[in-house]
């Protein structure tokens, strides 16, 4: 027998019920618009500083600022989306991994393309410079714009990341998940959004300091060189944070289960419930970062129809009740307990 409770529309609540739905969903989104809008100025910006001084670094720097601003159009789109369209026969479980193909095809299309864009031409200009010293010379005049341009972009890629650390802290304060760094929570963080858009303001200011690193050996020597090294390691990063996020956002959108953390008050929930004798087996996965999908399988006190009906329904009310923040799509099924199920639900895998 399953039964399948209406869905609870509460969404965000606070563990210790401080901070309300509103709250949450006022901030929600905040960290990709703060990308976009520093990203459009740092893109046109460095596109101009190309422009001005030919730098190979701006180059490269103008090809990831413009594949960050697709980034977050495409992460947008997904998102809305995900918010748009309802259930229908062919997608009964909603459209909510919408957001994870539009974070692995940025992943996979958007920043690999545009590292192996930049990767190239800087190995283009590399050739070009040893093969031909005349051009070796440096414009010390030009870089030095472009060295300005470089520690501006920094400062405004900074706020950006300062934002999204922001909103990551607002998420585990909601979901009462413990404090971690930034990079673990990006390994443990169902959310599509956020892992992209910290990945991308971290390779961000990463490719600025190789990028200032290039430029400035450029102008201190005089070497052209340089210049076209430091747009070769802008490249090389943006293909090396395309692999980790398409691995991320593949993960995702395969299916993850809960964390263990959830795992151990769903246990909590469900076997602290009235009637239940056993929960004997377990499986969740998230459509997104706020929806999941739970399967159970529980021994109940008496093998009684009505009995049962009414236990699952407290089951699905106890769980929802103990994690508001998620959106569950929840199936109970009344069965009993095999020796060889004993214990398995009360040792849960450590998915962090």
């Amino acid at each position: 027998m399953t039964a399948d409770s209406a869905k609870d529309t509460t969404r965000g609540a606070a563990p210790h019920g401080g901070v309300g739905v509103q709250q949450e969903r006022k901030h929600e989104g905040a960290a990709v618009k703060a990308a976009l809008a520093a990203n459009i100025g740092v893109a046109v910006a460095k596109l101009g500083a190309f422009l001005f001084t030919r730098s190979s670094s701006m180059l490269s720097e103008s090809v990831h600022s413009i594949a960050d601003c697709s980034n977050e159009i495409v992460l947008m789109a997904g998102d809305r989306v995900a918010r748009r369209r309802r259930k229908n026969a062919q997608h009964p479980f909603g459209w909510y991994r919408v957001k994870y193909l539009a974070s692995f095809v940025v992943a996979t299309l958007l920043f690999f393309v545009g590292g192996f864009f930049s990767t190239s031409e800087a190995l283009k200009k590399v050739g070009d410079v040893l093969e031909n010293p005349a051009i070796r010379d440096a414009n010390r005049g030009e870089l030095v714009v472009a060295l300005i341009v470089v520690v501006i972009s920094a400062c405004l890629e900074g706020y950006g990341l300062h934002q999204s650390i922001k909103e990551s802290n607002e998420r585990m304060r909601h979901t009462g998940m413990p404090h971690m760094g930034i990079y673990r929570f990006w390994r443990v963080t169902k959310s599509a959004d956020l892992a992209s858009v910290i990945m991308e303001d971290t390779l961000a200011l990463i490719g600025l300091a190789f990028a200032f690193l290039g430029i400035g050996l450029a102008i201190a020597t005089g070497d052209e060189l340089y210049d076209a090294l430091g747009g070769m390691c802008v490249g090389v990063v943006l293909i090396v944070g395309s692999l980790l996020l398409a691995y991320k956002a593949g993960s995702l959108l395969i299916g993850e289960s809960v964390s263990a953390l959830t795992q151990e008050r769903i246990i909590k929930a469900v076997e602290g419930t009235e009637g239940v004798e056993d929960l004997i087996n377990m499986q969740s996965v998230h459509m997104s970062e706020d929806n999941i999908l739970l399967c159970l399988k529980v021994q109940t006190s008496k093998l009684d129809r009505d009995y049962d009906v009414d236990t699952v329904n407290k089951i699905e009310r106890s769980v929802r009740e103990s994690m508001p923040w998620y959106n569950w799509e929840i199936y109970v099924e009344p069965d009993i307990m095999r020796a060889s199920q004993a214990g398995t639900p009360d040792e849960p895998v450590d998915l962090d």
